[in-house]
C-alpha cells in the first residue's frame, strides 16, 4: 500500500493499463455526485490519462442483514444520480444483483477496459474486504479515496482515547478543511460509452418491484418516514438547518419532538457529505452556541468514530474496550440480572419498560431512533442480557437489522460506548460495575415521555 496524498491510498503495485477505454470509478459509500473526493479523484485520473470515467455501482442481494429497508433507500437514491451523472457528462452503471443466478464479477469484468480503479476508503462493514480483495485480484492500478470526514482519516496516525483527545487536534485542523469544495469536470464525455457490464434501470415507481424479486429479508419493510437519495437529504437539511438548528442547544434531546437533525441515514450511504452539512450549517441563521453544539456531534463525535474503526481491528467487538471496562465487566460478570428478555421479545419490544419498547418500536417501523433514547435502550439491553456478549450482540443484530444509519463507525462506537468506550469510569453499580449507568425513569423525566410512548404506537 503506498500513499499518495493526504486521502488517496494505493492499494496494490500494478501498472496502469495503456490499452484501456476509461477510468473506473466504484461507488460504493459515497452515492454522490458532489462534495466526493473519490468522485474527483477519479475524475482528475481520467483527464489526466486522456481516457472517459465510468462509474460503477452496485448492490448485491447477500450482504449482511440485506432487507427491503436498506434496499429501497439505497434504490431510491440511485434515479437521481443517473440523471445526475449525465448532466456531468458520465456514464453510470448501476446493477442489482438479485440472486444467485445473477451475474457476478461485475467490477472484475469492467476492469478488464479500465486503466485504474478508484474505490471508497471506508474503514468498515464489508468495504475493507471488498477493498483488500480488488486490490488483490487487479492487474491495474487500485486507489482508495477517503471521503468521510471533513477532515482526512490520515491526519489522526493512532486510535484516540475520547472526543478530548481528538477534540484539539480537530480544531487545530479544521480552519483548513471547513471551506467550500471544488468540484471537477471530465474532459471527454461518456454517456453513451457502451460497458461489459448489465445495467439495471431504477424508476421510482419500479422500486418495490425491483426488491420483491430479490433473495433478501423481506420482512423489514421500507420506511415510510425516510426517504433515500441526495435530494431528500437535502430538503431534511434545509428543514433543519432553517427550522430547527436555532433552537437545537434545548430541542436536541426532547424525542418528543422533531428536534433533530436526523442526516444520520444520508451521511451513512453519502447521499449527504458531512462537508456540504457543515458548510449549510456555520452560515445558518441560529446562535452560535446552537451551530457549536451540533457541530461537535458531526465533526468531533462523528470523526471519532471513524477514527477508532480506523485503527482498531476489534471495533465490532468488546475486545476494543478501555481497560478499566473489561475489568468492570469481570468483576460483574456473575451479577443476577434482575429481568432477563429474548432477542425475540427484545425485538418485538415485549419488556416490562414501557419507554424501552418504544424505542424500539420506533427503530424497527422508522429505521431510525431518536439519540437521546438510544443511549438509554442501549443501556437496558446490558442490563436485562444474561451476558455482556450477549448484549453486544444483540444490539449490533437490532442495530444493523433495523436501522438504516446502522452498519455505521457511528453505530458500533455507539453500542460500545453503552459498554464504556469513548466513556470514564463511573460509581460502582450491580451488572455495570463502573460502566456508566441509565434508567428510563430519570432519562423519562427529561422530556415528555408519555406524548414520545404514545407517538410511537401511532406510527
Amino acid at each position: 500500500m503506498r500513499r499518495i496524498n493526504e486521502r488517496v491510498v494505493q492499494l496494490n503495485d500494478a501498472e496502469t493499463n495503456d490499452n484501456a477505454r476509461y477510468v473506473l470509478y466504484w461507488m460504493q459509500m459515497y452515492k454522490r455526485t458532489s462534495h466526493n473526493h473519490a468522485l474527483t479523484f477519479a475524475i482528475r485520473k481520467a483527464n489526466a490519462l486522456d481516457q472517459p470515467l465510468v462509474v460503477y455501482e452496485g448492490l448485491k442481494y447477500y450482504y449482511p442483514w440485506a432487507n427491503d429497508r436498506i434496499h429501497a433507500f439505497i434504490l431510491e437514491g440511485v434515479e437521481e444520480k443517473r440523471r445526475e451523472f449525465e448532466r456531468l457528462g458520465i456514464r453510470y452503471v448501476f446493477f442489482l444483483q438479485n440472486g444467485k443466478s445473477s451475474p457476478k464479477q461485475t467490477v472484475a469484468r469492467l476492469a478488464e477496459d479500465a486503466a485504474c480503479i478508484v474505490t471508497d476508503d471506508y474503514p468498515c462493514f464489508i468495504i475493507p474486504e471488498h477493498n483488500r480483495r480488488i486490490a488483490e485480484l487487479a492487474t491495474i492500478p487500485v486507489y482508495a479515496v477517503d471521503s468521510n470526514g471533513i477532515i482526512p482519516m490520515s491526519k489522526f496516525e493512532k486510535e484516540e482515547y475520547a472526543a478530548y483527545t481528538i477534540r484539539p487536534k480537530i480544531n487545530k485542523l479544521l480552519p483548513n478543511y471547513l471551506k467550500p469544495f471544488d468540484e471537477e469536470r471530465v474532459n471527454i464525455t461518456s454517456v453513451d460509452l457502451e460497458v461489459e457490464c448489465p445495467d439495471t434501470i431504477v424508476v421510482t415507481d419500479d422500486i418495490a418491484s425491483l426488491i420483491a424479486e430479490c433473495d433478501i429479508d423481506h420482512s423489514v419493510k421500507p420506511s415510510e418516514y425516510y426517504r433515500g437519495g441526495t435530494a431528500n437529504g437535502r430538503a431534511r437539511l434545509r428543514k433543519f438547518v432553517e427550522d430547527i438548528l436555532p433552537n437545537y442547544e434545548t430541542a436536541r434531546s426532547k424525542p418528543d419532538r422533531d428536534g433533530s437533525s436526523r442526516l444520520s441515514s444520508y451521511l451513512h450511504f453519502g447521499f449527504l457529505s458531512p462537508l456540504e452539512v457543515a458548510v449549510a450549517v456555520h452560515g445558518a441563521d441560529a446562535p452560535q452556541s446552537a451551530k457549536d453544539s451540533y457541530l461537535e456531534e458531526l465533526i468531533v463525535r462523528r470523526e471519532l468514530s471513524f477514527n477508532f474503526t480506523r485503527h482498531n481491528s476489534n471495533y465490532d467487538s468488546l475486545a476494543s474496550l478501555p481497560a478499566w471496562a473489561q475489568k468492570s465487566m469481570r468483576g460483574h460478570v456473575e451479577d443476577e440480572r434482575q429481568f432477563n428478555y429474548s432477542l425475540e421479545q427484545l425485538e418485538n419490544g415485549e419488556t416490562h419498560d414501557d419507554l424501552w419498547n418504544a424505542a424500539q418500536r420506533e427503530m424497527a417501523v422508522t429505521g431510525e431512533m431518536h439519540n437521546y433514547v438510544r443511549m438509554l435502550w442501549g443501556k437496558n439491553v446490558i442490563a436485562w442480557s444474561p451476558t455482556y456478549e450477549i448484549a453486544f450482540e444483540t444490539l449490533v443484530h437490532l442495530n444493523n437489522k433495523y436501522c438504516l444509519d446502522g452498519r455505521d463507525p457511528n453505530s458500533y462506537a455507539g453500542i460500545l460506548w453503552c459498554f464504556g468506550k469513548h466513556d470514564r469510569p463511573w460509581m460502582q453499580r450491580p451488572v455495570f460495575g463502573t460502566i456508566r449507568y441509565m434508567t428510563s425513569g430519570s432519562t423519562g423525566k427529561k422530556f415528555d415521555s408519555k406524548k414520545y410512548i404514545e407517538w410511537t404506537k401511532g406510527l
